[in-house]
């Protein structure tokens, strides 16, 4: 569970500070960073869009979820 509990809190700082610098942040971003499979990485960012902590928009250029916070 601590594992798990400090994955998330990278994974929120991360988009925290890419949002910060007005960038958006895609699960392969997550993903290329700290070698989390991306099925885990889909998890907790729906997870955190849930709870509302970070929101979702679909990027038609990329065609992919994006990020921010």
């Amino acid at each position: 569970m601590n594992d798990s509990v400090n994955i998330k809190e990278i994974i929120i700082e991360f988009i925290k500070n890419r949002s910060e610098i007005n960038e958006t942040t895609a699960t392969r971003h997550i993903h290329r960073r700290f070698d989390i499979s991306e099925e885990e990485i889909e998890k907790i960012l729906e997870e955190f869009v849930n709870k509302n902590k970070i929101k979702k928009t679909y990027d038609e250029e990329y065609q992919e979820n994006r990020f921010t916070t």
